[in-house]
């Protein structure tokens, strides 16, 4: 029997939703799950994962599975060149473990629905489109939806979990107030073919700056190289003419890469144009309805915390969700505050962070970029503080520890 009857409907399947399905429905929560998509096939995600995260993956028995089942990659180490010239290696604290794992998004997230679905506890809704909120008399009461048939339906509910990621439109729905963090650039993710040449290949994550664009490389499940392109000047990245924009790209990616893009990259190549925002909600919550990950506070790229921060929060809503449900009456704004308090302070220092280290990547005048990778992170590293830097972002602001049945 699901704990006092109480139903969570949670609205989006990306990595914090279903991590947060399945911490719910493995101790005893009825789960509704609503995803616009039908699967969980898509062409550009965040997938590097941090050495926090693994290891609540390990106490939650999750990995396992996934390096049995192929769900994941080494990430040996994050290797930032600037003017093609190395500038930082970066692997585990220790300087000697890998920097994280690469975590295949479509692999994992299709994983955990299976294993869900196994459960009577758990109900899902693939290609139903989460259009507004259906507002009670003092609370929600329902996700007013178009279902795969492109039909008007409410999903009810007791409490509503919202992890839509960036730009959804369901917190505009409910006037929340958002607090703006400034960014850098914008972005343009490319598909390009496995190159024949090993040595290109990266072994985790590659970064080149020049002052004036950024490439970002990993692989993805296939094998093929997934590559983000940012520039100061973004009209290039829209750019209707293909052949323009291409001149653009190869008279800028490094000269070993000039190849791959020459003869990979065409009009049919896979591509999506990524409008970078970084923000906060002042508040997570609305009466009974509870915002996480990117819908609460969206990342920016800069060392890939979206997908980690999304699901520490997941972690930590589930430990204050499990115990609340039992009782009869659940005072939403209170657990929620709870929630939200014990992770301000990574989302707080993790977006600043970024806003600092995205400056130096692209943001900057091309002399200080220059300065800060050639001059003052050597001086950062001799001094211990890009250790500490280090330390933050792969292991954490605050101590997340799941509390409940793994």
């Amino acid at each position: 029997m699901s704990i006092a009857q109480k139903e969570i409907v949670i609205v989006g399947a990306g990595p914090g939703g279903m991590m947060l399905a399945w911490l719910l429905v493995k101790n005893g929560v009825t789960v509704k799950l609503i995803e616009r998509h039908t699967d969980f096939s898509r062409e550009f995600r965040g997938e590097g994962i941090q050495i926090s995260v693994v290891k609540h993956l390990e106490d939650l028995g999750l990995m396992k599975d996934i390096n049995r089942l192929g769900m994941s990659a080494r990430a040996e180490a994050a290797r930032v060149f600037f003017d093609n010239k190395p500038v930082a290696v970066l692997k585990g604290v220790d300087g000697v473990s890998d920097f994280g794992i690469i975590l295949h998004q479509e692999k994992f997230l299709a994983y955990l629905h299976a294993e869900l679905s196994k459960s009577p506890l758990y109900e899902s809704y693939m290609g139903w489109n989460a259009m507004s909120f259906e507002q009670g008399n003092e609370q929600i009461t329902g996700v007013n939806v178009r279902d795969n048939s492109h039909n008007k339906q409410t999903i009810t509910g007791d409490v509503f979990c919202i992890t839509t990621g960036r730009g959804t439109p369901l917190r505009k729905r409910l006037n929340l107030k958002v607090k703006k963090v400034a960014t850098h650039w914008n972005i343009l993710w490319l598909l390009l073919p496995r190159p024949s040449n090993e040595a290109l290949i990266p072994q985790g994550f590659r970064a080149y700056l020049n002052g004036e664009s950024i490439f970002i490389l990993y692989t993805n499940a296939e094998g093929l190289i997934q590559m983000a392109w940012g520039k100061k000047d973004q009209k290039v990245l829209m750019e209707k003419d293909f052949e323009k924009r291409k001149d653009v790209l190869l008279s800028e990616i490094p000269e070993q890469y000039k190849e791959l893009v020459q003869k990979g990259y065409n009009e049919n190549t896979k591509s999506q144009f990524l409008k970078v925002e970084c923000d906060r909600l002042d508040r997570w919550h609305y009466k009974n309805v509870l915002f996480l990950g990117d819908a609460a506070h969206t990342m920016s790229p800069v060392a890939g915390q979206g997908i980690n921060l999304a699901i520490r929060d997941s972690l930590v809503a589930a430990n204050h969700l499990i115990p609340e449900l039992k009782k009869e009456n659940t005072h939403y704004t209170e657990l929620f505050d709870k929630i939200q308090k014990e992770r301000i302070k990574e989302i707080r220092i993790m977006q600043k962070f970024q806003q600092k280290f995205g400056y130096f990547m692209l943001g900057a005048p091309r002399w200080q970029s220059k300065f800060f990778f050639f001059v003052m992170l050597p001086i950062l590293g001799r001094i211990g503080i890009r250790k500490r830097m280090l330390k933050m972002v792969q292991s954490g602001v605050s101590e997340v520890v799941f509390k409940h049945k793994a």
